[in-house]
């Protein structure tokens, strides 16, 4: 339990709203168990009443069981209220703190991972740790407080009664929770892992629905995702058996308590101690204490399952930040030339990109690296952008980039990566992700630098046409230049441009290039490209060649 705890700690602020929960929680059993023992008490006493005609005072027993009654409905409704909300509150914390972790992973950092594995942890795991609270923690703390107190109170009236509803109490919740957790133990397990296996599994299908289509592979995937789906069903069935036997259990438990409070009470109402009344109360009042122990087995079968997601969560969160923060980062240079000296990096130690790479671009150069795929031109960029590690130096104004904040470094320089995203929004939104201050000066500046401000006018929407989901409404070039005038919006002294003119055609190209070599006035550029078009940017060429 403790690495679920942990989970609980990222949430600390929420601790108020939890606590709460589980004090509504408690009060709730309390004033059901108590309605049904004064229920039961006030029954049998008018009865002997009327039998021994002995004046009874029903109206403060009947006021308290309307009270009773009441504080039931309203409490149940506030716990729900209340858990329910501190369940949504603590999952929203875990999201935003595994989005931060998250972060500086990004994008050599989860290159182990399939896309909809990294979106699975992300969203369906977290989403799994709703149980952590609502379904684990709280029930099982509100159900060890609530049974406590109610043998704390069947021992004022009867102590054998009281042992005798602790006994089942401790089978019902305590035995029977930790028996239901160790046959849940493997299926919760397998079927945490398998939920992930099929997520990536359909998300693959679905992105590559096309190849596979064309490679007559789809069957394949559609039976690979099918017994994925059937392994998982199982699990999930031997998971709901071990559900449906628990609570055979507790039933059976609650009226063998029942039975064994009724005997041992018998005991003392022979012995004078107990009125018949107050055994009538006790039995009552044991009935509706089981209701304490009858979340806690489910509670407990939950654990294996979502400790597997914890791990899952804890295996992205704790994963090692490819290049880190130093411990006390350098103020930003203020020049902007450029410097690789011998710069080796390798994504695999058996497979190097870069072996011995040297490079200087002084403040204010232009220049475009070229060669044949592979030779890890994308690599320099990343490597700029303090995305993947590196051996050697590498420094910005004189000063090494390992020594800058990466945030801070970031913010010198503005890129179009070789695969730009587009987020699911307009392309006024998308743009401006840039530089959201912007004003509409600098934004039409921007469209018309990327040679975009013709096209948009001429959309019906114009700005504010939605681009789609992962800019899928729009063609591979629109895509670029959208993302060419985020970056040119940003406004920064270095640029990096990464195949800046992929799917355009060439008088389109020509007017991008033409309207770059404007725009970087000044400012030190550096395009990767294969595109003889570019060349015309740069004031020169290096050539990058093969790697023996």
């Amino acid at each position: 339990m403790r690495e679920l705890i942990s989970m609980l700690v990222v949430s600390r602020r929420q601790w108020p709203w939890m606590a709460a929960g589980i004090l509504l929680g408690v009060v709730v059993i309390a004033a059901n168990t108590a309605l049904m023992a004064l229920s039961g008490w006030f029954i049998a006493s008018m009865a002997v009443a009327g039998v021994t005609a002995v004046p009874f005072n029903y109206f403060f027993p009947a006021a308290a069981i309307r009270a009773l009654a009441i504080l039931r409905t309203v409490g149940r409704y506030a716990e729900r209220l209340v858990t329910h909300e501190a369940a949504f509150r603590i999952l929203a914390d875990l999201r935003v703190w595994l989005f931060r972790r998250l972060e500086p992973l990004a994008p050599a950092g989860l290159e182990r991972y399939a896309g909809g594995d990294v979106a699975g942890r992300l969203r369906a795991d977290v989403d799994a740790l709703e149980s952590l609270y609502l379904r684990i923690v709280a029930p099982l703390v509100t159900g060890a407080a609530a049974i406590v107190l109610a043998v704390l109170v069947a021992a004022r009236w009867s102590m054998p009664a009281a042992l005798a509803l602790f006994a089942f109490l401790l089978v019902a919740g305590v035995v029977l929770p930790h028996w239901a957790r160790h046959l849940a133990q493997g299926p919760g397990r397998r079927s945490a892992e398998l939920s992930g296996e099929l997520r990536t599994a359909v998300t693959e299908g679905i992105q590559g629905a096309e190849e596979l289509i064309l490679l007559g592979a789809a069957e394949h995937q559609a039976a690979r995702v099918d017994h994925l789906s059937s392994r998982l069903v199982a699990e999930q069935e031997r998971l709901a058996a071990i559900g449906g036997f628990t609570l055979a259990g507790g039933v059976a438990c609650g009226g063998l308590g029942v039975a064994a409070v009724l005997a041992a009470g018998s005991v003392s109402v022979a012995a004078g101690v107990v009125s018949g009344p107050s055994l009538v109360m006790l039995v009552l009042f044991a009935a509706a204490a089981f209701e304490a122990a009858g979340g806690m087995p489910a509670a407990l079968q939950l654990v294996p399952s979502t400790r597997e997601a914890v791990r899952r969560i804890r295996e992205l969160a704790d994963a090692p930040v490819p290049v880190p923060d130093p411990p006390a980062p350098e103020q930003l240079p203020a020049g902007t030339g450029i410097a690789f000296r011998n710069v080796s990096s390798a994504y695999d130690p058996a497979l190097p990109v870069l072996h011995g790479f040297s490079l200087e671009v002084p403040a204010g150069e232009k220049v475009a690296l070229a060669g044949p795929s592979g030779v890890g031109k994308s690599t320099v960029a990343e490597i700029l952008l303090r995305f993947r590690g590196y051996a050697g130096s590498v420094t910005i104004g004189g000063v090494e980039i390992s020594r800058l904040a990466a945030d801070e470094l970031r913010g010198l320089i503005a890129a179009v990566p070789q695969r730009p995203h587009l987020f699911t929004a307009t392309i006024r939104e998308n743009i401006m992700v840039g530089n959201p201050a912007a004003g509409d000066v600098a934004l039409r500046r921007a469209l018309e630098d990327a040679c975009l401000a013709a096209w948009v006018d001429d959309l019906p929407l114009g700005l504010d046409t939605p681009v789609g989901e992962g800019g899928s409404a729009v063609s591979g070039g629109e895509a670029r230049r959208i993302a060419l005038a985020r970056a040119l919006l940003k406004d920064a002294p270095i640029l990096v441009l990464d195949e800046p003119t992929e799917g355009l055609d060439a008088a389109t190209e020509r007017g991008v290039v033409a309207r770059l070599a404007a725009r970087t006035e000044g400012k030190t550029v550096l395009v990767i490209t294969h595109r003889p078009a570019c060349f015309a940017l740069a004031d020169r060429v290096v050539r990058m060649g093969k790697i023996e």
